[in-house]
């Protein structure tokens, strides 16, 4: 996989998703960032929009017969049922972190096929890194994951826990993991350590191998998830429900994901029995 920095799928995806970055940090450097409210009461600046555009037309210049989902041009179901490819995509995801200015955002790029995501590209404008991810070839490329950070790119995978357990947890959403959850992980790993982060650079992190779970627990959309996904999966860890069960994509009227955690496979059955015990103890 250290080679795919020739691949030329590789190569225009990593100038669409720098391109977007460029005009994302330049709106980033104005004292106004021209934030608005959606219909939904969720804000979008002007460099969400711009980003939009700019990885519009890279992709359809690149690949003109795959339509595009973007969180900034939604499409009704009735017409993206009908695509069994496409890019989903999140301009600007961690949109709050960028009103903020705390550097926590990326911008996610994903390809999914039969509502599965198959590529996954994320990249953090503010400290210059990427991450990419493919877990069933497209056009030559070779499975696997890697991290490029300027012109340096190696292959990444997800780390064997030990202690301290690295938990990436929410910035701005339920940020820290629940007290049963960490007392039984405590058990096994003696410590856990938890970092706040925002935006997908919490399954980065996993996927790199330097953090070891992310629990959601507040509302994502499909955009928010699906180039994560690939990456993890990509790296040999997991993106899943509370059921164990990865998310499938475009397959709903509905864009919305119910909650989720992502880890490698050693700490997962852990997460999974803690879920379980919790909606036992709902049901009684």
């Amino acid at each position: 996989m250290r080679d795919v920095n020739h691949h030329p799928i590789f190569q225009a995806l990593q100038k669409i998703i720098h391109d977007a970055a460029d005009v994302i940090m330049e709106i980033y450097q104005r004292a106004d960032l021209g934030i608005e409210q959606k219909s939904d009461h969720s804000p979008v600046t002007a460099a969400d929009i711009a980003a939009h555009q700019t990885i519009l037309a890279g992709l359809y210049a690149m690949a003109p017969e795959v339509p595009v989902l973007s969180e900034e041009g939604v499409v009704p179901f009735e017409e993206r049922s009908q695509w069994p490819l496409l890019w989903i995509v999140d301009p600007l995801d961690g949109t709050k972190e960028f009103i903020k200015r705390n550097g926590e955002f990326s911008i996610n790029i994903a390809l999914v096929e039969n509502g599965v995501p198959i590529i996954g590209m994320v990249y953090l404008p503010t400290t210059s890194e990427g991450y990419f991810g493919v877990t069933k070839s497209w056009r030559g490329l070779p499975l696997g994951a890697v991290k490029w950070h300027g012109k340096d790119i190696e292959p990444i995978s997800v780390r064997k826990p030990n202690t301290p357990l690295i938990a990436m947890t929410s910035r701005s959403h339920g940020p820290s993991l629940p007290v049963a959850l960490k007392q039984d992980l405590k058990n096994i790993y003696e410590s856990v350590r938890e970092i706040p982060k925002g935006s997908s650079i919490k399954a980065c992190r996993i996927a790199e191998g330097v953090a070891d779970l992310h629990l959601r627990r507040g509302p994502t959309s499909e955009w928010d998830t699906a180039a994560q996904q690939a990456i993890v999966e990509a790296a040999g860890g997991m993106l899943v429900s509370s059921k164990g069960k990865p998310f499938k994509y475009n397959q709903r009227e509905s864009l919305l994901n119910g909650h989720f955690f992502v880890s490698g496979p050693e700490i997962a059955p852990n997460v999974l029995a803690w879920y379980q015990q919790r909606n036992s103890d709902e049901e009684e």
